[in-house]
């Protein structure tokens, strides 16, 4: 296993564990994006870009939430860049085909 994806050091979920693995995390940094995005609609109707609405996020994170948010942010990009990867790996086996 990589390093991004340490092998777990615990024991096999119970029910409890199994049914909320499928619900989303919620995070302050996630809480703030939401926050920003209603600011930003409600103040900028002509609208505005992502850069906008995570300065407002970043903006409204408490300090101390700061270091956790920028950990969920790299990994976040890091998850995206993989998807893509991936993504263009299967349009280029496909023969450039979608």
């Amino acid at each position: 296993m990589s390093d991004l994806h340490p092998e777990p050091d615990h024991a096999p979920l119970d029910d409890f564990d199994r049914l909320t693995t499928q619900v989303r995390m919620v995070t302050p940094l996630h809480t703030l994006f939401a926050q920003a995005e209603e600011e930003l609609l409600a103040t900028r109707p002509e609208g505005f870009t992502p850069e906008d609405m995570g300065r407002r996020a970043w903006e409204l994170l408490p300090i101390g939430e700061r270091e956790q948010a920028f950990t969920e942010l790299l990994y976040t990009y890091w998850e995206a860049f993989a998807d893509d990867r991936e993504t263009w790996a299967r349009i280029d086996t496909a023969g450039g085909a979608s």
